[in-house]
């Protein structure tokens, strides 16, 4: 599924954020360059270097809102269940799919299986709850 939100979120253009926090999870050198070798080892799955986990970036409410934003792929204004599994698995969740369900469940106060702006808070307020428990990944 990873791979899948990768390539999925490259279809339309990354912020320099998302773009900085794409380098820091793949760059397995550390050079802030991902050459042909870290590219084919991530997609293939042999990257040595553990991946990035939301409870190592320290992500602030603003930057957590931002990804989020960013992965509204039909720019309807609203987060579906999909485009929150893909945010999760960009923010290198190791269960993306089972957060997304979770966030749903908490955020979704009207059961429209749509995240809103004003859900988005709540959703907001999942991630650091999960993030303080250490138990995201």
């Amino acid at each position: 599924m990873e791979e899948k939100s990768l390539f999925v979120a490259l279809q339309k253009p990354l912020s320099e954020k998302e773009a900085n926090l794409l380098l820091e999870m793949r760059d397995a050198n550390g050079d802030g360059v991902l050459d042909k070798q870290e590219l084919m080892a991530d997609l293939t799955h042999t990257n040595k270097k553990p991946s990035t986990s939301l409870q190592d970036m320290k992500l602030t409410r603003e930057e957590i809102k931002e990804i989020f934003v960013g992965f509204d792929i039909d720019g309807d204004g609203f987060l579906s269940k999909n485009e929150v599994i893909q945010a999760f698995g960009m923010m290198g969740s190791c269960s993306p799919i089972m957060k997304a369900h979770y966030a749903m469940a908490c955020a979704d106060e009207d059961g429209d299986g749509r995240i809103s702006e004003p859900e988005l808070n709540k959703l907001i307020d999942y991630v650091q709850r999960t993030i303080n428990r250490r138990r995201l990944n």
